[in-house]
């Protein structure tokens, strides 16, 4: 008989007591800044009904969907006739064999609940939700099926400005709390993109053309520029839209709001641009800079002097989402080479899919595992973060056990986490569990110390040791964490 795999399932992961103390401590700093601004918490299902989430995410979403094959005789009911036409189209079998799949981002489901508990609900709504989401991706390098999505969304008749602002400032304060410093906000509406298509000469390929647009990080001008030119874009006008837009500036720079404004008034005066097209990029850019100064004002005393320099303007970011209607939001960290650390937009017409008026959202998401690596690559993470239990105690004696076994429990009740090793006379070991479990010290209980009422503390690496009375042991501690 083979031996069974003890590894996870491709594309996902096993989290250890260190790497959950590094996930936790991000996603409690996180959690504070949502709650900071008045977002309340909320869960669903990790499944929803199969045609709640199909149809949402685009062609290429929805092909990504982790659908869930029912349960029993999953084909009962299928006529054999039938069962042999469809199965040379193997995908139009899935309605018929799963009624639920796994939920593939957070949006979705929040437009679910929003129209199932509208009756119940306060608006403008705001909630975030930090739960796993699934992808049947390929997994690689960077790719997961199974992560984190930590997202934060406003839902109402009209999405404020203010409101906007907020979401974007929230990116600010989470990366500025953390310790990034090179970092930029990109934003763009999807208001912009239809100007641009128009304006271009391929009003019906707003689709594609943000598709297109979303490789410029990876692919550059060179490849993009001719995908459009077989689009259809206009060759006079694709150059100037390639001068405008350099891909070489540093620190993910790509227009200040000056440049623009400049750039989009340009475009407004050109012929050939559809009236309605005209009036909503003009709604647009009135909005944007509404956005942009509120997003100034909220510094959060953070970093007063930084301003808005970390935003920046890109008239090529489209998200590929096919349900963003509005102002788009993508956060980048060029010089750490790991893509995008967030993203999200403006939404409308998922709440009126379930029965509901065609409500409004806009809704941001932290890319936590990105977020998690960033922080490696920096050295970001601090002691207290990294460590494990504070005190592991150890007793050289059988005779000595008693009283460590009881100090213990004392520093435990004084709110230290604490812990006995039980190998007694095994110091070498203790130490090893010290070090493997990331405790931050080691109380030694030694026959010739605690003849004097003593013991060492040491810390884990054995770099400092001090004796005093295990009634000083906490205060000591207390005085390391607190040196003033």
């Amino acid at each position: 008989m083979e031996p069974k795999s003890t590894g996870p399932v491709r594309g996902t992961r096993d989290f250890g007591a260190s790497q959950m103390r590094r996930r936790k401590a991000l996603f409690s700093l996180i959690e504070s800044a949502f709650l900071r601004c008045g977002y309340g918490p909320l869960e669903t299902p990790a499944m929803e009904h199969w045609s709640t989430l199909n149809g949402k995410y685009g062609e290429e979403g929805d092909r990504l969907i982790f659908n869930v094959l029912n349960s029993g005789s999953f084909a009962e009911g299928i006529e054999p006739e039938r069962w042999s036409q469809l199965r040379e189209q193997p995908r139009s079998l899935v309605p018929l064999l799963c009624e639920k799949a796994l939920r593939y981002d957070l949006t979705v489901p929040l437009a679910r609940y929003v129209a199932a508990n509208h009756a119940k609900l306060s608006f403008p709504f705001k909630r975030y939700q930090i739960q796993p989401v699934w992808r049947a991706d390929r997994p690689q390098k960077g790719r997961f099926r199974e992560f984190i999505q930590c997202d934060a969304d406003v839902v109402a008749p009209e999405i404020s400005t203010f409101h906007q602002a907020e979401l974007l400032g929230l990116y600010r304060d989470v990366l500025d709390r953390l310790g990034f410093k090179h970092y930029r906000i990109r934003v763009n509406d999807r208001r912009f993109l239809n100007l641009l298509a128009s304006w271009g000469g391929v009003p019906g390929q707003v689709a594609r053309l943000g598709l297109f647009l979303d490789k410029l990080d990876k692919q550059g001008w060179v490849v993009v520029r001719d995908e459009l030119l077989t689009l259809g874009f206009d060759p006079s006008r694709l150059n100037q839209l390639v001068q405008a837009v350099p891909l070489d500036r540093p620190m993910g720079q790509v227009m200040t709001w000056a440049e623009f404004l400049g750039w989009m008034q340009g475009i407004l005066k050109d012929g050939g641009i559809a009236d309605q097209v005209r009036e909503d990029a003009q709604k647009a850019l009135i909005e944007t800079e509404q956005v942009l100064t509120y997003f100034g004002q909220n510094q959060g005393g953070l970093n007063p002097t930084q301003g808005v320099d970390s935003l920046t303007l890109d008239p090529c970011l489209a998200r590929g989402i096919d349900y963003y209607t509005g102002l788009v939001v993508e956060v980048v960290a060029p010089e750490l080479g790991l893509g995008s650390l967030g993203g999200g937009g403006m939404y409308s017409g998922l709440t009126a899919m379930f029965g509901y008026p065609e409500w409004k959202g806009m809704g941001i998401s932290f890319g936590a595992e990105r977020l998690l690596e960033g922080m490696e690559r920096l050295g970001l993470w601090d002691d207290t973060t990294l460590r494990g239990m504070d005190i592991l105690c150890y007793a050289s004696d059988p005779s000595l056990e008693a009283a460590a076994q009881t100090w213990v429990l004392t520093w435990r009740s004084q709110g230290c986490s604490a812990d006995w090793f039980p190998m007694t006379g095994k110091y070498k070991k203790a130490t090893e569990h010290a070090q493997r479990s990331e405790a931050a010290w080691m109380v030694v209980f030694g026959e010739r110390e605690w003849a004097t009422g003593e013991v060492t503390l040491q810390s884990a690496d054995q770099s400092q040791r001090h004796r005093l009375s295990p009634a000083d042991v906490l205060l000591f501690l207390r005085s390391q964490s607190n040196p003033s």
